[in-house]
C-alpha cells in the first residue's frame, strides 16, 4: 500500500525531482540490457473504452454526516473528471477509483489497481475550502476540487509507476507528485489554472497560512526530528514544487503566483528548467503509455 496522506500530506523534507532510470542519455559505447515484458508492464489495446479501463465508485457512507459530502462529490462529478484525465491510459489492468469511509481515518492510498479517497479526507479538505483565509481569486468549488483531483492523480501516479513498471530514480512520493501536476497542466488553460491554485491552496490550509507575509514569517517548529523521516515532502515543500512547476510551464498564465509574492522569485528563475526536466522524462517513459491521439 502506499499511503499519500498518513498524516495529512506528509511531515517530512523532499528532494525537487523527478529522475526516472532511463531517461538520461547512455553512456557512449554502453549498451543498456533490454527487460523483458511481463503481462503487468504490457498496456491494453487502444480500443478498449474508458469506462472498461477505468471504474468508479462512489461508496455509500456508514457515517451520516458523510452524506452531504457525497452528494457535493457527485455534483462536482469528481470521479468522471479524474477518469476523463486517466482514461488516455492504456491499463494493463482496469483501474478502480473509489470514495469510501474509512473508519475515521484521514486518509488516501493506492493499493492493487485500486485508488481509494477517505471520505474523512474529503471532509479536511471540505472545511479547509471553507476557510475564511480562502484568497479572492480562489474559488471555493476549486479549493474543493483541486486538491481532490491533485490527491487522484498523485496516486495514479503510483499506479502507472506499478502496473507498467516504470523505473523511478528517487523517492517515488515526489515523482507522484510531478506526474500529477504535469496531467493537469496539460488541460485548458481555465481548467489547469484553477485546479493549480486549487491545490496550491490544499498545501496552505495544512501550512495555516492565508497570504505570501504569512509564508515569509519565522514558524518552523520541530517536535522530534524523527518527523522528517517520512517518505513524502513537507507541506511547504510540495506548495513551492506545485507553484513552480506550474509557473515553468506558462509563465504568463501563472503570473500572480509571483508577482504576489507566493512564489519567490529566486525560486522562479529556475522553473522554466524544472518543468523541462518533468517534461522529457514524461515523454520518454510515460507518453508511450497513452493512446496515440492523447500523447504530447
Amino acid at each position: 500500500m502506499r499511503d499519500r496522506h498518513p498524516l495529512r500530506r506528509g511531515a517530512a523534507t523532499a528532494v525537487l525531482a523527478l529522475a526516472f532510470a532511463g531517461a538520461m542519455p547512455a553512456t557512449p559505447g554502453a549498451q543498456a540490457p533490454t527487460p523483458a515484458p511481463t503481462p503487468a508492464s504490457t498496456p491494453a489495446p487502444a480500443s478498449a473504452p474508458a469506462t472498461e479501463r477505468i471504474a468508479i465508485a462512489y461508496v455509500e457512507p456508514d457515517d451520516p454526516a458523510h452524506r452531504r459530502l457525497l452528494n457535493l462529490l457527485r455534483e462536482n462529478r469528481l470521479l468522471e473528471r479524474v477518469r476523463e484525465i486517466l482514461a488516455p491510459f492504456r491499463w494493463p489492468h482496469p483501474l478502480r477509483l473509489e470514495l469510501k469511509g474509512c473508519d475515521g481515518e484521514s486518509n488516501a492510498f493506492y493499493e492493487e489497481a485500486t485508488i481509494t479517497v477517505c471520505y474523512e479526507y474529503v471532509s479536511d479538505i471540505w472545511h479547509n475550502a471553507r476557510s475564511p483565509k480562502r484568497p479572492p481569486l480562489i474559488a471555493r468549488e476549486d479549493a474543493f476540487v483541486g486538491p481532490l483531483v491533485d490527491t487522484f492523480l498523485h496516486e495514479a501516479g503510483h499506479a502507472v509507476f506499478d502496473l507498467f513498471k516504470v523505473p523511478v530514480l528517487g523517492r517515488e512520493e515526489d515523482a507522484a507528485d510531478q506526474f500529477a501536476a504535469y496531467r493537469v497542466l496539460q488541460l485548458s488553460a481555465d481548467k489547469k489554472r484553477r485546479l493549480i491554485l486549487g491545490a496550491a491552496f490544499g498545501y496552505a490550509g495544512e501550512l495555516k497560512v492565508g497570504s505570501p507575509r504569512d509564508l515569509a514569517r519565522p514558524r518552523l517548529r520541530i517536535a522530534r526530528h524523527t518527523a522528517f523521516a517520512d517518505e513524502h515532502g513537507t507541506p511547504a515543500q510540495r506548495l513551492y514544487n506545485l507553484l513552480c512547476v506550474a509557473y515553468g510551464s506558462d509563465k504568463a498564465l501563472f503570473a500572480e503566483v509571483v508577482r504576489l509574492g507566493y512564489l519567490p522569485s529566486e525560486r522562479a528563475d529556475m522553473c522554466e528548467d524544472e518543468y523541462r526536466q518533468i517534461d522529457r522524462a514524461y515523454r520518454q517513459l510515460i507518453a508511450p503509455l497513452l493512446d496515440e491521439g492523447a500523447r504530447p
